[in-house]
């Protein structure tokens, strides 16, 4: 029978990059079923089973202890119930106490987490996991395909933070504590994607069952299934965390991970320098970035990453809520030259209306005007909003979140909409207060936003659809848009479902919608006394999710007893 493959080809971001994470011996495998088996790359796949990446050799048990100290610059975590609603803040936090059914690596490759394996029926109507035995929550009671379905129900029913991605699940069973099949009400080609992507950790069943989730105490002190077991909120300071004793992958090798809040950014990179932190779990300035590419007691790593940042505009204000302001706006923004002052040189000028890190769903065709000041002041006086007395025609506010690269675009964004005649107002505010600001208030005229792209072409939906769970576009609706992204989801053929998502690119271009900006220039900088960090090919091979540290560990024994 035919397999699906065009499903797991669906989460190939990068080509040449990407292999599969898991691959489950030939006599396991039902033949007529799709299976979490790698596409065709010339990378070879890493066994789900405990390998020496997972299981500490001889020469590395010395290296048990140490406390490990990572830095967070995107401020204060809202709560630690991971499913609830969007809170980035929170989600480095997340990764180490909770785990998921399935999660991505660095490579975008999907892995196993709670389930070492997965089927999906041929009409793509069914998805069988076999989730690990033995697998206990932090207090101790056992983990079961319940938690699963609970926590999947849940978030469909109140409305969590992957309702919308994960609505075609019709319905779930649990014939025995290891199985959990989701029944979908048609095909989705993103699912899985979806499933292993952001807010779909599995939350416990006996903790959150009949409770209030939104007030659960459990959402201020966590428990999870995870490598790391929640000791301490410092509010505003930091979150420690103690190893797991039991994590059913195996202990940790650090005693303790400190996840500490430090929103400015050169003064997480000053305490990484000192040795007073080891790990910034978001980029350095990037002026400094040839420094720290040189230092030698630095490690840096650059991957390629299916994210960007853009402008949204609300259309429920007057101004932004008009297509030609919305054009010319779009005509005034040199993108090259944020690029190199904001990043400096670093990342790559947006064009498209989507990432093109998925090749085969991106519209090359459709892309955002041309840089022409010109042309900008020619459109807005044709809009009939003449240059006043001050110098300007009119004023808009740009919310954004404490972020230096975020900081330095919205400073050359400022400077070249003045050219054109437009004042801009940068409001700053700490990632906490961003959010329910821009995603639920509407209280802005532009928003600057980034975020990851995939791990499918379907990830549009949530940013741009009438009931996007993840907009920042205000009352945005296009209802041909919603109908195209809807439509392109249930195809399984490739090609078929690139021409859908290029056709949503170009409406979306019709529209004005946004202002791309960058593609993604991702820098991570650790400090070279670790090994097994989940940039490593070490932790991508074992399927670390991101900012896991399950591996992370100390090669210098001076660093065990700190």
């Amino acid at each position: 029978m035919k397999r699906l493959m065009a499903m797991i080809l669906c989460l190939c971001m990068l080509a040449g990059i990407m292999a599969g994470c898991t691959k489950e011996p030939a006599e396991n495998k039902p033949a007529e079923n799709q299976q979490n088996e790698p596409a065709n790359t010339n990378v070879p796949a890493s066994s789900s089973e405990p390998t020496e990446s997972n299981s500490p050799t001889a020469e590395t048990e010395a290296l048990y202890g140490g406390t490990l100290v990572a830095i967070s610059t995107s401020g204060n975590p809202g709560s630690f119930n991971p499913v609830w609603k969007s809170d980035d803040p929170a989600t480095s936090t997340n990764h180490n106490i909770f785990n998921k059914l399935v999660t991505l690596n660095y490579n975008y490759e999907i892995c196993p987490d709670l389930a070492e394996s997965w089927e999906i029926s041929d009409d793509g109507l069914t998805y069988t996991f076999h989730l690990y035995e033995n697998v206990k929550w932090h207090d101790g009671e056992p983990f079961s395909s319940e938690d699963v379905k609970f926590t999947i129900e849940t978030v469909l029913e109140n409305k969590g933070r992957m309702a919308i991605e994960w609505s075609a699940i019709e319905s779930i069973d649990c014939p025995d504590a290891n199985t959990v099949i989701l029944h979908l009400s048609q095909p989705d080609a993103a699912l899985l994607g979806f499933l292993a992507w952001y807010a779909c950790q599995i939350i416990p069943k006996h903790i959150y069952e009949g409770t209030d989730w939104t007030t659960n105490p459990a959402n201020q002190a966590p428990i999870g299934t995870g490598p790391f077991k929640f000791v301490e909120w410092n509010q505003g300071v930091s979150v420690t965390l103690e190893a797991n004793e039991d994590y059913f992958k195996g202990r940790p090798y650090v005693d303790k991970l400190v996840i500490q809040f430090i929103s400015d950014a050169n003064t997480a990179e000053q305490a990484l320098l000192n040795g007073e932190t080891d790990y910034m779990l978001s980029s350095p300035p990037l002026s400094d970035g040839p420094a720290l590419e040189a230092n030698a007691d630095m490690i840096v790593v650059k991957p390629n990453m299916p994210s960007r940042y853009y402008i949204g505009f609300n259309f429920g204000r007057e101004l932004t809520g008009n297509i030609k302001v919305r054009e010319a706006i779009s005509m005034a923004i040199n993108q090259e030259e944020i690029v190199q002052r904001a990043f400096n040189g670093y990342g790559k000028a947006a064009e498209g209306y989507f990432t093109p890190a998925f090749a085969w769903a991106y519209n090359d065709e459709d892309v955002c005007p041309a840089y022409d000041p010109d042309a900008a002041n020619a459109l807005l006086d044709e809009a009939g909003y003449p240059i006043a007395y001050n110098g300007y025609r009119f004023s808009l506010d740009l919310v954004n979140w404490q972020n230096q690269g975020v900081s330095d675009m919205s400073a050359v964004i400022k400077e070249q909409l003045k050219a054109v005649g437009i004042e801009v107002n940068i409001i700053t505010l700490e990632m906490g207060a961003w959010t329910p600001r821009v995603k639920e208030d509407f209280d802005f005229d532009m928003a600057i936003t980034n975020g990851f792209h995939g791990p499918d072409p379907h990830n549009l939906y949530s940013r741009i659809a009438t009931d996007a769970s993840n907009k920042i576009l205000g009352p945005y609706s296009n209802e041909e848009l919603d109908n195209t992204l809807k439509e392109a989801v249930k195809v399984s053929d490739q090609t078929k479902r690139g021409e859908l998502y290029k056709y949503a690119q170009k409406l979306m271009h019709d529209d004005y919608c946004i202002v791309p900006l960058a593609e993604y220039p991702s820098f991570y900088v650790y400090s070279a006394k670790l090994d097994g960090t989940p940039l490593s090919e070490e932790g991508k091979a074992a399927g670390l999710s991101f900012n896991s540290f399950a591996l992370t560990r100390f090669n210098d024994p001076s660093m065990i007893n700190n």
